[in-house]
């Protein structure tokens, strides 16, 4: 992990996620205006820190974040930040760390359940929407479009696949996945009762496509 990211996510006050569409718009002679909604929908994750962390354990995060500037590209969970609950596993596998996969040809948004997602009985479920996955360790990270049943071997996610090189590997499900950020918005900070921190804004995070 990014120790100055993961700082500020392990002692968020609150969160806002969301995924972003990407959407263009054209108007034609006859003026009908035609709208594209482009691949991608990167996460958005807004974080407010409380006021009144010491600076002097504050500091070497705020200098290394900033210095990080706009550009870098750093790691973030919800392991070990109290938030886990945002994305924890929704589904009915005693352990779904086995879950093996393979992904179409082309571009889709579905992939198919090779292994370690048996032992259910009717009524259960492999995953539930909303369920967080990741398509290997150096993959992206999506949700789960709609309720995949027990006997499923299909799993439909909210966006089109964006890892063209994992054709195949193991899930990574709930608070073991990991995201790729750039922080793009950072708040300004002063420091108030001789060893506090406070914060005007959010922190705000945007998931790197590349």
């Amino acid at each position: 992990m990014t120790t100055a990211f993961q700082w500020v996510f392990d002692n968020a006050q609150t969160i806002r996620i969301d995924r972003l569409k990407n959407v263009s718009s054209t108007t034609s002679r006859s003026g009908v205006v035609r709208a594209v909604t482009r691949p991608g929908q990167p996460w958005l994750f807004e974080v407010q820190l409380p006021a009144g962390p010491r600076w002097t354990d504050s500091r070497k995060y705020i200098s290394e974040i900033e210095a990080l500037d706009r550009t870098t590209v750093g790691t973030v969970q919800f392991s070990n930040s109290g938030h886990d609950w945002l994305i924890g596993y929704q589904g009915d596998l005693a352990d779904p760390s086995a879950i093996t996969y393979t992904t179409p040809s082309g571009i889709g948004n579905t992939i198919t359940l090779t292994g370690g997602h048996t032992g259910l009985t009717s009524g259960q479920y492999i995953f539930k929407a909303g369920d967080v996955i990741q398509l290997d360790t150096t993959g992206h990270c999506y949700t789960v479009a709609a309720d995949v049943a027990h006997d499923a071997s299909t799993v439909t996610l909210h966006r089109p696949i964006i890892d063209p090189s994992s054709s195949s590997g193991t899930l990574l499900v709930a608070e073991n996945c990991t995201w790729s950020v750039i922080c793009v918005d950072f708040p300004q900070w002063e420091i108030f009762s001789r060893d506090q921190v406070g914060w005007s804004g959010s922190f705000v995070f945007v998931e790197d496509l590349s």
